[in-house]
């Protein structure tokens, strides 16, 4: 799991069937300090997140199937819940 602040929200006229009533985020993971780093993602939305919310996202496709118990849904990166707050090197970061 990291965490990872959400940047953006993918829309598609057309969605695999398994996605349906789900929202696609675009997510980039964050660094110990708190920075972006690496490339913006698309990750399944299973905590009602928007743009801004630092999240914690999973990048085993077995989250999504857990959280929805659908065995079938396909999903690399998965939002798992929306972070309030964390510690990290002696400070703690609140997020809202």
């Amino acid at each position: 799991m990291k965490l990872s602040t959400v940047t953006g929200t993918v829309v598609s006229t057309i969605k695999y069937g398994r996605y349906q009533g789900y929202k696609l985020l675009k997510v980039r993971h964050l660094d110990l300090d708190g920075w972006t780093v690496g490339e913006d993602l698309v990750a399944i939305d299973m905590a009602d997140a928007g743009i801004g919310d630092i999240v914690l996202t999973n990048n085993d496709g077995g989250a999504a199937k857990m959280i929805t118990g659908d065995t079938e849904i396909i999903a690399g990166l998965t939002i798992c819940g929306v972070v309030d707050s964390y510690s990290c090197r002696g400070r703690t970061v609140q997020c809202h």
